[in-house]
C-alpha cells in the first residue's frame, strides 16, 4: 500500500523501536509514528518475519528489521561513512550496540538477566566508545558523524533511561558531549519530549 509519507510501527517500549525513531527524527523526516499495543494474527500475516518493527516508505517499500531500517534511512542522507573502513566500523558498532548493549539492557530491565551484566557492559562497551571518541572525535573516525555515533548515543541515552546514570557520573565526558550534540537536534529533542511512556521502564 502506497502512503503519502513514511510510517513506522512498534510498541511503546523503547528497546528496538527507539533506534529507527531516533534516526527518523534526527533527519527531521515527516512520518506517521504508530504505537502498537499488540499484534493480532491478521497483522502478523502482513509482516515478513511476523514481528515488529515495521517501516513503510512513501512508495510502499517495507522493511521489518531494526538495523536494516536505520541503515536504509541513513543511506539516503549519506550517514554511513565515506570510506570502506568507516562503513565497516559503522557496521561493527551497529552490531555491538544492538546485540551487546541494547538487548542485554532490555533483558535486565524486564528481569530476564542478572543485573551484574550491566557493570560488564559499561566497563567494556561504553569505555571502548569513550576511548574511540577521545581519539577520533567520531566513532567511525573520518570527519563527520555517522550512524555509528547515533547508535552509541541511543545506547547511552537508553542506559540512563533504564536508571544507570550514577554509574556514568564523571566517567565519560566524550559520551556526555555526544549526547548533548544529538539531544540539541530539534527532531530528537521533540521525540524525547513527546514519546509516550510505556509504563514498563524499558
Amino acid at each position: 500500500m502506497t502512503t503519502n509519507k513514511p510510517s513506522f510501527s512498534y510498541f511503546k517500549v523503547l528497546v528496538l523501536g527507539q533506534l529507527p525513531r531516533f534516526t527518523l527524527n534526527y533527519f527531521g523526516i515527516d512520518y506517521n509514528d504508530i504505537y502498537v499495543d499488540s499484534i493480532d494474527d491478521e497483522f502478523r500475516k502482513t509482516l515478513k518475519f511476523g514481528q515488529l518493527p515495521l517501516f513503510e516508505d512513501s512508495d510502499g517499500f517495507r522493511l521489518t528489521q531494526t538495523d536494516a531500517i536505520c541503515k536504509y534511512i541513513a543511506s539516503k542522507h549519506d550517514f554511513l561513512g565515506k570510506s570502506i573502513k568507516e562503513r565497516a566500523i559503522v557496521d561493527e558498532t551497529i552490531s555491538a550496540v544492538h546485540d551487546d548493549v541494547i538487548m542485554p539492557g532490555y533483558k535486565v530491565g524486564k528481569g530476564a538477566e542478572d543485573k551484574k551484566v550491566i557493570d560488564t557492559i559499561i566497563s567494556r562497551h561504553f569505555t571502548t566508545f569513550e576511548k574511540a571518541l577521545a581519539e577520533n572525535k567520531f566513532i567511525a573516525g573520518g570527519d563527520n558523524y555517522t550512524l555509528a555515533d547515533l547508535y552509541v548515543f541511543v545506547a547511552y541515552h537508553y542506559y540512563k533511561y533504564l536508571g544507570y546514570s550514577e554509574k556514568f557520573q564523571n566517567k565519560f565526558p566524550h559520551l556526555e558531549a555526544l549526547q548533548a550534540h544529538f539531544e540539541s537536534n530539534k527532531g530528537v529533542a521533540e521525540y524525547i519530549k513527546n514519546r509516550p511512556d510505556s509504563g514498563r521502564g524499558i
